[in-house]
């Protein structure tokens, strides 16, 4: 194929996007050390959960049967399940840790960069800017923070372009495309609850706006119930996961952040080698603020929208809001636990508003181009130096990854290093495990979380006692067995929810006949001799319903996405072959 006609062809624009990864991955690679970052431990457990459930087609949504401990605790039912199960299989796929954190880092860049991409053409982008811009996506911290510290948002990152698609359709089109609207808000609700709602704080101003200037209000509101409702069946699973365990206990909740002011984005040196690098994203966002003061008569009703947004979320990010007094006042406040997320949403509206100024005031194309090979260039530079930082840290004998409530079961540091190579995937999580109690059930009156000490009661009711027990997941339940001299009640490092099926040596307890520490761990009587526990968790039948429905309808609106294409392809290719390049 000649080189002019593949540059114009569909598949260019994939090709400069998977060159970029694996640019980025290839010191990495080189080097063959691992990144093990402040979230990997917490998050690799729920993917080896994921991993094991589809090689060993023992599916079980609430509790895990493999990780967290073997300890019966709900984590993915309620975090993301479905981008849990697609990093299990990547992990399958890869079959070490380091192999998957390889292909991970390379799919989160590859569905940022596509996402970038196509949100940039939808707003009618040249195909050289929209590349450009979306290459310079993979370099921000937004979605370095998964490859650097295995940060769960950098998923939501990714794809959060994607879901301002509809966005664009508010503005430009005044009305609302319910396939895209709904599909785009489920997607991100499957991924991250808290992106999904950056999501929906971006639609509000764009559907005001499309409310007021449209004829067709009526039609407008239908089209927007339709979208909801449509969203609500492609989200069911969330929903009814959620109903299922928060109705019937009470949940500990994941970390709250006492110091949000320290959190949110000033340009301190630790700020500017973090959600300010690169670089070059300072001084995209001072040259955004200078074209808009200059240029505000000459741009689109789009362009006005993003960049105020943008700026919105910049100072919501920052130190300019007294976030202590808001976090103290207004108790919502702390799920969002740091500031510094919002800059996510502004990094991609930033982005967003610069191609649109390119386009709008008609800048030279060559000039616009040179630039952004420069920016992208020095990006890389800058992004591939700080991993390489980064990485150096798996050299240190001893503080080689993140270790705040991290336990150690061996001294052998090279032991455990060597445990990430190893297709043993159980391995390395059986050296290194972490104390994070997010979402056990709590049989406590207390609510405070300094008070209710989660992580210590998890380390010492469940990390220091598992070895003690011999655990096997079966098809129906996760089987504990142990000897006793002695007849007494004990704490099993086993975790009980309100819907948890117990059965010790063959006899079903009843609530009476157990009792549970302030974590939820089970309080039971064993017998003299050999015992057998059995846990498994029963969801009410309506809830087993709603988890299945999502896939049909998922299926139904992908079908009718790729029957209809989402455009003519005829006038697509008309609009390429016009494009400037």
């Amino acid at each position: 194929m000649k080189l002019s006609k593949l540059i114009r062809s569909r598949a260019f624009p994939v090709l400069v996007i998977l060159l970029g990864a694996i640019i980025l991955v290839l010191p990495q690679v080189l080097a063959h050390k691992m990144l093990l970052g402040s979230d990997s431990i917490f998050h690799y457990n729920r993917f080896y959960e994921a991993a094991m459930q589809l090689k060993e087609g023992n599916f079980h949504y609430f509790i895990t049967m493999y990780g967290f401990q073997q300890s019966g605790r709900i984590i993915n039912a309620l975090y993301g399940p479905v981008v849990a199960y697609f990093n299990g299989a990547l992990l399958l796929v890869g079959k070490t840790w380091f192999n998957y954190q390889v292909l991970s880092d390379i799919a989160v860049y590859l569905l940022a960069g596509g996402s970038m991409y196509a949100l940039l053409r939808k707003c009618k982008l040249r195909v050289s800017y929209s590349l450009g811009l979306a290459l310079f996506y993979l370099t921000t911290y937004a979605i370095q923070y998964w490859t650097l510290s295995q940060a769960f948002s950098g998923w939501a990152a990714a794809l959060l372009p994607l879901c301002l698609l509809p966005l664009v359709t508010f503005i430009v089109e005044k009305r609302v495309n319910v396939l895209e609207l709904a599909l785009c808000t489920a997607l991100m609700f499957q991924i991250h609850f808290l992106t999904s709602l950056f999501v929906v704080m971006a639609y509000l101003p764009a559907f005001i706006y499309a409310f007021i200037k449209t004829p067709e209000r009526i039609k407008l509101l239908q089209h927007m119930a339709l979208a909801v409702g449509l969203f609500f069946l492609l989200t069911a699973n969330i929903w009814a996961g959620l109903v299922e365990v928060y109705f019937g206990n009470t949940v500990l909740q994941p970390f709250i952040n006492k110091n949000m002011y320290g959190t949110a984005v000033s340009l301190s040196t630790y700020r500017l080698s973090n959600w300010l690098a690169p670089f070059g994203i300072v001084i995209l966002g001072g040259l955004q603020i200078i074209l808009l003061l200059i240029f505000w008569k000459k741009i689109s009703t789009l362009n006005k929208i993003v960049s105020l947004e943008a700026l919105g979320f910049l100072v919501l990010s920052s130190r300019l809001l007294p976030w202590k007094w808001l976090s103290q006042t207004f108790e919502f406040v702390n799920v969002l636990q740091f500031p510094f997320r919002f800059f996510v949403p502004y990094t991609v509206l930033l982005l967003m508003s610069l191609g649109l100024f390119a386009t709008e005031l008609k800048l030279n194309g060559r000039v616009v181009i040179g630039a952004l090979v420069l920016l992208v260039t020095c990006s890389f530079v800058q992004t591939i130096q700080a991993l390489e930082q980064n990485l150096a840290v798996w050299d240190e004998p001893e503080e080689f990854m993140y270790q705040k409530n991290t336990i150690y079961f061996t001294d052998d540091t090279q032991q455990i290093k060597r445990a990430f190579f190893s297709k043993d995937l159980a391995l390395g999580l059986r050296y290194v495990q972490k104390s994070t109690p997010d979402y056990l059930p709590l049989y406590t009156k207390l609510t405070d979380q300094d008070e209710i000490h989660g992580y210590r009661h998890y380390r010492k009711q469940v990390i220091m006692q598992e070895q003690k027990f011999t655990k096997t997941a079966t098809k129906d339940a996760l089987v504990y067995q142990w000897d006793a001299t002695a007849a007494k009640e004990i704490i099993v490092p086993a975790i009980g929810y309100k819907n948890t099926k117990v059965v010790l040596n063959g006899k079903t307890l009843t609530d009476a006949q157990f009792g549970h520490t302030r974590i939820g761990a089970l309080k039971l009587r064993q017998e003299r001799g050999h015992n057998r526990l059995e846990i498994s968790y029963v969801p009410a039948k309506t809830t087993v319903v709603f988890l299945v429905l999502p896939a049909f309808v998922w299926l139904g609106c992908l079908g009718i996405v790729i029957k209809r294409k989402g455009y003519s392809r005829k006038d697509d290719a008309k609009f390429n072959y016009l494009s400037a390049r």
